[in-house]
């Protein structure tokens, strides 16, 4: 498993930090599993996140101009490469706020991590599969599977699906695998229907 180690910083215990990191984790859980530390800045009231890829760049993601403090609040996203020790010289990799070229995509995770996943950066080689098995209260169950991806758009994926089944199906989590025991596994629950969201190896 490729998943990056929390950052170690004294913000660890902030509460600020812990509202921002825990409320943005559909973004930068999908960094981390392309082996990348992730963080949140904390700049006078700008909040970004920050993926260090291990070469000397960096990615940050904000959304017009910074992150707010919810993120029910974002209108889209907007993704930037920089040199780490020259961040004047950034390239704009994504943009779907409103006035951006993905605008398209509004606020959907998937569009943005397929195109991380194209970046020319150290990122693990192993593809992976987003599924969901619905199981009726009488027994029977149906799977969708959504193909094989890189790591960052498979965890996307789950986080996307995960939100559709609360928001848009009425289901309400009822279980989730720590992060630390393997990828992503949650179960659902609608009045006796079950759905299990995971993220598996394509090779398993």
């Amino acid at each position: 498993m490729t998943l990056a180690a929390l950052p170690d910083h004294n913000r660890a215990t902030d509460p600020l930090w812990l509202k921002l990191f825990h409320g943005y984790s559909h973004v930068i859980t999908p960094l981390r599993y392309l082996g990348w530390a992730t963080d949140v800045e904390l700049f006078g009231g700008e909040y970004h996140v920050r993926a260090d890829l291990g070469d000397g760049t960096e990615l940050i993601i904000s959304s017009q101009d910074v992150l707010p403090l919810d993120p029910a609040g974002v209108t889209g996203w907007r993704v930037v490469r920089q040199p780490i020790e020259e961040p004047w010289r950034h390239t704009a990799l994504y943009d779907s706020t409103p006035d951006g070229p993905q605008r398209h995509h509004g606020t959907s995770l998937i569009p943005m991590f397929a195109r991380i996943d194209e970046l020319d950066a150290p990122m693990p080689a192993v593809q992976l599969t987003m599924s969901v098995t619905h199981t009726a209260p009488y027994g029977t169950n149906h799977g969708q599977p959504t193909g094989n991806d890189a790591p960052g758009t498979a965890v996307a994926r789950y986080f996307d699906w995960s939100q559709r089944l609360v928001t848009k199906s009425g289901y309400r989590r009822v279980w989730e695998r720590p992060e630390q025991e393997g990828y992503p596994l949650a179960v659902f629950e609608n009045v006796g229907h079950i759905a299990t969201v995971r993220v598996t190896r394509s090779d398993d």
